[in-house]
């Protein structure tokens, strides 16, 4: 019996969004369909190397 490894997978997603919020609720359901879980979201401008880090924890809403 061979015995199955571990491994780590590390993604990207770039998710659009009106604002935080969304962005937020978004990944955190993109997260669950395949999962995994959110461990950083920031906001990036296309073709910027501006970064703005936000805050993954709080209440995610449903209704947006």
């Amino acid at each position: 019996m061979t015995k199955e490894k571990r491994y780590v997978v590390t993604m990207d997603v770039y998710v659009y969004a009106e604002d935080d919020h969304k962005a937020r609720f978004k990944a955190h359901k993109l997260a669950d369909k395949v999962g995994a879980r959110v461990t950083e979201i920031g906001e990036q401008p296309f073709a910027s190397f501006t970064y703005r880090k936000l805050n993954i924890y709080g209440l995610v809403e449903s209704k947006l």
